[in-house]
């Protein structure tokens, strides 16, 4: 990975146009002073090129980042596997650009003499992160909370009232309702997008069955049956167990029944790469506006709240490398089937 002094000139040709901050560093006095840089650097931070080499590259970093350089960014070992971290710079103006930084020994003859360091924008990214926390927050403690009082006081109303006013308090009671799931969705969403760094593939047949235990402990008047593979047949990752989950709740959600059945059986082909769980209900067929949400365009379901769940279902699948079909029949109810690869 590491490369000659004398190769700066080379290196910035080609990572000159790049969507990349580029920059060279020599290392004075245990510091890492900037040889060069490429444009992109220069136009994010806001600095002149000539005010930018020959400076120490830690006079753009914010302290903490700062202390990390000094600490080890600057001087990684020549024989080190490139590892990717997060680091601040400082624009000219003050304002921070939030980067994914990788740092790479540059060598001669005698051993490394520098360091070039490849830095992506994040700073987007980390807004949207940002904004998207305090939006949960806002859904968790605040709207959540609020409505779980009126679907209280809406359900005490329909139960103490007259006839004529009770259909008053029961659209309250089920547009509270339609909330509060709303709500719950945004959180499974939130799980998908962000999942925990320790989520890692689980025996099968354990999940299924904690997943029928908790939907059957949840839904009493529902019947929901997991057709298990034996123990240890195959894996499955907490992003398709959201995902099934998110299926079965659906199909109680919207059955005719008093007392509906959910079905999943499994799939684990010996000679197929892929792990297949089919959700059957005996409920009516999915409206085509939510079927919208998994396909390309799912905006306009999206806005109108329509198609959230199943939009979810395929966010979590796809991000394991899966895929999700639905076969509807009139007369035996709904089949959504999740496709995804076997891991070991």
């Amino acid at each position: 990975m590491s490369q000659g002094a004398d190769d700066a000139g080379e290196w910035q040709c080609l990572l000159e146009d790049l969507p990349v901050m580029y920059v060279h560093t020599r290392t004075e006095d245990g510091q890492a002073v900037i040889d060069v840089c490429n444009e992109r650097f220069v136009e994010t931070l806001g600095y002149d090129r000539e005010s930018l080499e020959g400076r120490p590259l830690a006079d753009v970093y914010t302290p903490e980042s700062a202390a990390a350089l000094e600490a080890g960014d600057a001087r990684p070992p020549a024989d080190a596997d490139p590892a990717t971290e997060r680091r601040k710079l400082v624009c000219a103006d003050g304002t921070v650009v939030h980067t994914l930084v990788r740092a790479v020994p540059r060598t001669d003859g005698d051993g490394v003499v520098g360091t070039r360091f490849l830095f992506v924008d994040i700073t987007m990214r980390e807004q949207r992160r940002r904004q998207a926390t305090v939006l949960n927050r806002l859904l968790r403690h605040n709207l959540r909370n609020d409505m779980t009082v009126v679907l209280s006081h809406a359900r005490l109303l329909a139960d103490a009232l007259d006839e004529t006013e009770q259909d008053s308090a029961r659209k309250v009671r089920d547009i509270a309702e339609r909330w509060d799931r709303l709500v719950e969705k945004v959180q499974r969403i939130r799980q998908v997008l962000s999942p925990e760094d320790d989520w890692r593939p689980t025996d099968l047949a354990t999940v299924l069955e904690r997943v029928e235990s908790d939907l059957n402990d949840r839904h009493p008047d529902a019947h929901v049956h997991m057709l298990r593979p034996s123990e240890g047949a195959a894996t499955i990752r907490p992003e398709v167990e959201l995902a099934l989950t998110e299926l079965c709740e659906n199909a109680i959600q919207h059955a005719d029944a008093d007392d509906p059945e959910v079905v999943v059986t499994v799939g684990v082909p010996p000679d197929e790469p892929w792990v297949k769980l089919t959700v059957t209900d005996d409920g009516p067929p999915i409206p085509e506006s939510e079927l919208l949400a998994l396909r390309d365009d799912e905006t306009t379901p999206l806005v109108h709240g329509t198609g959230l769940g199943l939009w979810m279902v395929r966010l979590a699948v796809e991000r394991v490398g899966g895929h999700v079909a639905v076969v509807e029949n009139d007369d035996e109810g709904t089949a959504v089937t999740i496709r995804y690869p076997c891991q070991d």
